[in-house]
């Protein structure tokens, strides 16, 4: 499988994993359940719900902030909090009116000390929530053979609006399974491995805050997910037990046991995702991204990916482009 297989199917999984929780977020599974049945395709929110004037298909800030940290990369492969900064700033003009419906509580407080001019590596000290995991997306990409600029970049794109050494942890753990699966010989114990190993290492940096160690969740939701085999009692299990909200120890553990429970298949992945309950699109969006990058574009369902791309307006061969080139620079640099 080629490197851009695999980028393509890590952005291909984000996106439409994004676009298929987007309707059930943070409802309960009986409510998914009353309203939907079973979500496996891509349908329209609830008149009742905050993503209610959302098209089937379309994405959430989850996409967008992870695309934002693709452009905030220099040519010659540098990152820093200002530079993400800026692009978040971009993205969040260029939304428009359906921001207020997508923005998570600590971008949303950072966004606004950003704009009366704080400090950016100063303005995320309060943010703690999973926003920063998704961003990391893209540098586990374009970093997956660099392990130290690896993590200095993960810290750089969290400071803006998720300073603390819990939201840290949620990153580099992302970041490091994505690095993992785009290596040629890898399986799904060495990215859960190094999603440990990235959490417990992410967790040294940033302002600290109090959080349940993360590679210590993820352990639980993989012990879960092999003590229930079912996909329905799996999921109820994670719901449960390892918490599916925007805290970082809850939904960015139980992104882990949903691979688990999926084998590592994209399209099973989101699809347990949107349906666990809680924060589905932030769940999918990195299930999708992890076991995409494992698994490649090849296994993402494409009628459903051209649809997220068409009605989010996505370029994702552009973005992968993107990225092919900022991994090539690094060889002539």
């Amino acid at each position: 499988m080629s490197l851009k297989d695999r980028i393509y199917g890590c952005l291909a999984g984000l996106a439409l994993g994004d676009a298929l929780g987007m309707p059930t977020e943070m409802l309960t599974p009986e409510e998914i359940k009353a309203e939907f049945g079973w979500v496996d395709r891509l349908v329209r929110a609830p008149a009742w719900h905050p993503h209610k004037g959302f098209a089937p298909g379309q994405i959430t800030d989850d996409t967008g902030q992870a695309l934002a940290i693709v452009h905030a990369i220099g040519d010659d492969g540098t990152l820093t909090a200002a530079s993400v900064a800026i692009e978040l700033l971009k993205w969040a003009d260029a939304t428009g009116e359906s921001l207020p419906a997508i923005l998570g509580p600590s971008t949303r407080r950072a966004l606004d000390k950003l704009r009366a001019g704080e400090d950016p590596r100063q303005s995320g000290q309060q943010g703690i929530t999973n926003g920063a995991a998704y961003r990391a997306i893209p540098l586990g990409l374009v970093n997956f053979d660099q392990p130290d600029q690896l993590m200095q970049q993960v810290v750089e794109a969290c400071l803006p609006t998720h300073g603390t050494c819990v939201a840290i942890s949620g990153a580099a753990a992302v970041a490091g399974a994505i690095a993992e699966a785009l290596t040629e010989v890898t399986s799904l114990e060495s990215i859960l491995a190094a999603a440990k190993r990235g959490a417990e290492q992410g967790r040294r940096h940033g302002t600290w805050a109090w959080g349940t160690p993360l590679e210590k969740r993820i352990d639980l939701a993989v012990r879960l997910v092999a003590e229930n085999p079912l996909p329905d009692a799996a999921l109820a299990a994670l719901y449960n037990f390892v918490g599916v909200g925007m805290e970082t120890a809850e939904s960015v553990a139980a992104v882990f046991g949903v691979i688990c429970l999926a084998k590592g298949d994209p399209m099973l992945a989101v699809t347990y995702a949107a349906n666990i309950g809680g924060d589905t699109d932030t769940i999918a969006a990195l299930a999708g991204a992890i076991c995409g990058t494992w698994r490649g574009i090849d296994a993402i369902d494409r009628r459903m990916l051209a649809q997220v791309e068409k009605v989010s307006c996505l370029d994702l061969l552009g973005e992968v482009a993107r990225l092919e080139h900022l991994i090539e620079q690094r060889s002539i640099l």
